[in-house]
């Protein structure tokens, strides 16, 4: 972990003790990062927290925060939502916690669920989630553990409190998003107005065009890692899933090169007009149209 990061993760330490004394720590909370360990240990720590019963939380001594620090507190709850054999955050699960969330607590006077892997998450399980997010019981706090915001629908962000361990360069602008999304779309659907429409914004700045290469990449890149048959968790999950079932391996290939090779061709200042003509030339011709 980089000094940049370790100072804001240390804020973020310190944003939940202070808040947490005050009473005031929201119901639902998002923690992103790009390492699921050190999101769980911060989601635990967070869980720690709102159970002790001493001063300065996390006391450290009170007998909530030891059973805490040892994972054997009756009141704090961790799923990563798996059922068999699949690694999808299964609404199943959503459902199970939704159902003992309205279980009072044992001991203590609050009841914490950390939610892993939440980028796995469906539509359909977060839909579930949301019901209670909007009005859950006094007692209750969620914690969503997540490798990136962008897999969560933007009505489950608006009812939680994001607290991102990513360094600046990590995150990903609502636009930036957007724009990744609406590219990965026209380029499956092979849609050249679509392109167009979408390559549009990079007329006059071809800086934001290199950032959304980079990130196309990374799509692509783990589009072809899921579909060699390696699980594990990406940062576009829903994209790259998409992607992986869309297209051959040999596609994917030609779409990385197509990035990369657009990418140097900033790099040596290309014009910006003919940069978006040959990017939609060269994502049709990777789709063999």
């Amino acid at each position: 972990m980089t000094n940049e990061v370790q100072t804001k993760v240390d804020k973020l330490y310190n944003e939940v003790c202070s808040s947490v004394e005050q009473g005031a720590f929201p119901h639902g909370v998002l923690v992103e990062c790009q390492n699921e360990r050190d999101g769980e240990l911060f989601a635990r720590f967070i869980a720690n927290c709102l159970v002790c019963r001493g001063h300065n939380k996390p006391c450290g001594v009170c007998q909530d925060c030891i059973k805490a620090q040892g994972k054997g507190h009756p009141d704090i709850f961790e799923t990563d939502g798996k059922k068999g054999k699949s690694n999808t955050f299964s609404v199943d699960a959503v459902r199970d916690v939704r159902d003992d969330a309205f279980i009072v607590p044992n001991e203590s006077d609050k009841k914490i669920y950390i939610l892993k892997n939440g980028q796995n998450m469906n539509e359909q399980a977060q839909n579930a989630i949301l019901k209670i997010l909007e009005e859950p019981p006094s007692y209750v706090f969620f914690v969503i553990v997540t490798t990136s915001k962008s897999t969560m629908l933007e009505t489950v962000l608006s009812r939680v409190q994001v607290f991102s361990l990513l360094s600046d360069e990590e995150q990903i602008t609502d636009k930036e998003l957007a724009i990744v999304k609406n590219m990965v779309t026209a380029i499956l659907n092979v849609n050249e107005i679509d392109l167009m429409e979408q390559t549009a914004v990079f007329l006059k700045n071809n800086q934001l065009a290199k950032t959304i290469l980079g990130l196309l990449t990374e799509v692509f890149r783990d589009a072809l890692v899921k579909k060699s048959g390696f699980e594990r968790d990406f940062r576009f999950m829903q994209e790259s899933e998409k992607v992986s079932n869309s297209l051959t391996a040999k596609s994917l290939m030609q779409l990385i090169t197509v990035c990369d090779d657009l990418i140097k061709s900033i790099d040596r200042n290309c014009n910006n007009n003919l940069l978006v003509v040959r990017m939609c030339y060269e994502f049709k011709r990777a789709m063999g149209r």
